[in-house]
């Protein structure tokens, strides 16, 4: 790869940790919320697995660590048929987009 095709992995992979911690930001205010509602017992549980896959795999994306592109497009998944919502979902299908780039999987060794 090219210094502007690592430089281009470099900034894509930046967007797609941004965009994971906000979502994680967002499941820590609604876990925050859930402290002054009642709630299901079983949203709980799957509110803390998305937020720590969330967080995971950001931290994994920031090091360059290869386990962290498949865990990424998995969490991906996992929040697209947890939270519904159009938004949400194009969010996700557009993120999964940047990671499936050519610069970002050469980045993480994927072919």
């Amino acid at each position: 790869m090219t210094t502007d095709e690592h430089q281009l992995a470099h900034r894509l992979v930046m967007i797609v940790v941004v965009v994971f911690l906000l979502k994680a930001a967002g499941v820590v205010l609604l876990l925050a919320s859930a402290t002054f509602r009642s709630t299901s017992g079983r949203g709980l549980p799957v509110a803390v697995l998305l937020l720590v896959t969330l967080v995971v795999a950001a931290v994994g994306l920031l090091k360059g660590q290869r386990w962290a592109w498949p865990l990424s497009l998995a969490v991906l998944v996992l929040d697209a048929i947890l939270v519904p919502g159009i938004l949400r979902w194009v969010i996700d299908f557009g993120l999964a987009v940047v990671l499936a780039r050519p610069q970002v999987r050469a980045r993480f060794g994927i072919r």
